[in-house]
């Protein structure tokens, strides 16, 4: 609750700190330290402010935040932490803590992952957790060349994920409505759950007006942690380890409701808001190889017989 509390005071924070701005920002965080909460830790509970040999945070304010630019903004956290329990003089700890934690920002593409690992005899800290943490503010014009400013249409939202581990995701969409500014268009937002615990896909439909510009505000967090707790036997010989990843995919995309309306989208990070064509089924895209091939071997036989005829002309001539 406290995570959904702090995205909504961002985002209505960046939205209006974006009137003036008219740009993209993104801010990354990564932070891995020597504790055990696994679904809480995150922005609004924890700070950036100190690391030490139990804490290492890095956070990335990016302004402006541009589609042109492929690597995005990103950051990364790592922490290796031995413990020698008293009277341990050997070499060998009795405990090793290892953590990394990610996130990464491109225009309409979230990415964050987290790894967390304990291995040794037991004892020692508590356990470890980790989170990476992205968000982006970005601002839409919508955009017609038939239809008058100001004529109301129906745009889709969705943002769509893939991934697995705890974590959470938000999308707001704020405007100017009755000359209140920020008023909430659309928003919506999913935590992980079900086992393997999974964030779903959000999204849905609202009403825009054409020549408006609308600000947009949108997060991915990734969590994970591991405790010391009753560790046994069977710990010693595996350690214990958790992940949280949603590197490959958490991709926001604006389409018109109507697809033969003539409506588009133009974000002030460059990037292009508009929903692709679908990925064909695997069945479909190696039918279409099939054919591609056949097509190209008919081109290679016809411009085989079509050179071989050209030579039997030149012969007979």
């Amino acid at each position: 609750m406290r995570i959904a509390f702090w995205n909504l005071s961002v985002a209505l924070l960046l939205a209006l700190t974006s009137l003036s701005a008219q740009a993209a920002t993104a801010w990354v965080a990564a932070h891995v330290e020597t504790v055990f909460n696994r679904l809480t830790l995150g922005p609004g509970n924890t700070s950036c402010s100190t690391n030490n040999i139990l804490r290492e945070c890095n956070q990335w304010v990016d302004e402006p935040l541009l589609g042109s630019d492929p690597d995005g903004v990103w950051v990364s956290s790592e922490l290796y932490h031995d413990v020698f329990l008293p009277g341990n003089v050997s070499s060998v700890p009795n405990m090793v803590f290892t953590g990394n934690a990610i996130a990464r920002a491109r225009p309409g593409s979230l990415h964050a992952s987290v790894d967390v690992r304990l291995d040794g005899t037991g004892g020692g800290q508590p356990g470890m957790s980790a989170y990476g943490y992205v968000e982006i503010d970005d601002q839409i014009k919508i955009r017609s060349s038939t239809l008058a400013d100001g004529t109301a249409v129906t745009l889709s939202a969705l943002l769509d994920i893939s991934g697995e581990g705890p974590g959470s995701i938000f999308l707001s969409v704020h405007g100017r409505r009755n000359g209140i500014f920020p008023w909430l268009v659309f928003g919506d937002s999913d935590n992980a759950s079900g086992t393997p615990r999974r964030i779903d896909d959000i999204g849905g439909s609202f009403t825009a007006f054409v020549g408006e510009t609308l600000y947009v505000n949108y997060g991915l967090r990734a969590s994970n942690g591991v405790s010391t707790a009753a560790w046994e036997q069977i710990d010693v010989l595996n350690g214990r380890a958790a992940q949280s990843s949603y590197g490959n995919s958490a991709y926001l995309y604006f389409s018109s409701a109507d697809p033969s309306a003539d409506v588009f989208i133009e974000g002030a990070s460059g990037y292009d808001y508009v929903q692709p064509p679908p990925v064909p089924e695997p069945e479909t895209a190696l039918l279409m190889l099939v054919g591609l091939g056949v097509v190209g071997f008919g081109a290679v036989k016809r411009r085989r017989r079509l050179s071989s005829g050209a030579s039997d002309s030149a012969e007979q001539r």
